[in-house]
């Protein structure tokens, strides 16, 4: 065991461990609220960095740095793709974007300073600290990690009304799930392609990614799920004008918090489907 990792023992690093674990497993079940939300960010962001320095003590300071990175672009759209990708491969991974988390940046500041000037510890036990360490661990995989039974479709029906026609809306449908397989394959690169579906999924699997419609054979009545894990809609309408229907969106939902949810829902869906169907251009 490294020298350095005796650090793990030291009651500050502990603490912070406990409260990412008491947070994301009991108290944002419970309540779910503003401050639940921030005190993962502000105790990962201390610890997290924390126990990377006391491996790999010659890069402290960019391991500090590297984690602010990785935390802001990770707290941006820009990280979505991999996010997809992870969702898609049955590690379920969630996040809320909300820019006003950066606040908890000033934890890896303190954690700088902590790691530089920590030098007595509490407990050096060797087998506290290795039982500390892989503590550590499943707590900082779990914090972005929802449970599995916690994801629900939840009833939505609302309608979305559009200028242009029904053959049309299609097509732009087509276009951004398109796009968002191309962000997808330059991640992975194994997506494959049944042309007798039409139907884009991860090499080996069975979730569909993208499902490229065929106008010809959409029924105003049909219920299409728009991939396998995100929402059922419908879409209707004529030569002029056209509407889709979001009938369900299948969502991580806390225990006993459905409702309020439900906005949150539609406001993922809003952002990643409707507003992309209109800044698209038709493909003929």
């Amino acid at each position: 065991m490294l020298a350095s990792t005796k650090k793990l023992g030291h009651p500050v690093f502990i603490a912070a461990v406990l409260l990412l674990v008491i947070n994301d497993w009991i108290l944002k079940t419970a309540f779910h609220n503003f401050i639940t939300g921030k005190l993962s960010d502000f105790a990962g962001l201390f610890a997290f960095p924390f126990f990377l320095s006391t491996v790999f003590t010659r890069w402290k300071k960019r391991l500090h740095l590297l984690t602010a990175v990785l935390f802001i672009f990770w707290k941006s759209d820009l990280s979505q793709p991999i996010l997809n990708f992870l969702n898609s491969i049955y590690i379920p991974v969630n996040r809320t974007i909300d820019f006003g988390d950066n606040i908890a940046l000033i934890s890896i500041i303190f954690s700088y300073k902590f790691s530089n000037n920590c030098t007595k510890q509490y407990i050096t036990s060797p087998v506290f600290i290795k039982t500390i360490a892989a503590v550590s661990c499943i707590a900082f995989m779990a914090t972005s990690t929802p449970p599995r039974d916690l994801k629900k479709f939840i009833a939505i029906d609302k309608e979305y009304a559009f200028n242009f026609s029904k053959r049309e809306l299609v097509s732009r449908l087509n276009s951004v799930q398109l796009k968002e397989i191309n962000q997808a394959n330059k991640i992975s690169g194994q997506i494959d392609f049944d042309s007798e579906t039409n139907v884009f999924h991860y090499h080996g699997k069975t979730d569909t990614l993208a499902l490229i419609l065929d106008f010809e054979n959409i029924k105003d009545t049909d219920t299409i799920r728009y991939k396998t894990s995100f929402a059922e809609i419908m879409i209707t309408g004529n030569d002029s004008i056209s509407m889709m229907k979001l009938v369900s969106i299948y969502y991580y939902v806390p225990k006993h918090k459905e409702k309020d949810f439900r906005d949150k829902a539609i406001t993922v869906f809003e952002k990643w489907v409707v507003k992309k169907i209109k800044k698209s251009v038709r493909k003929n």
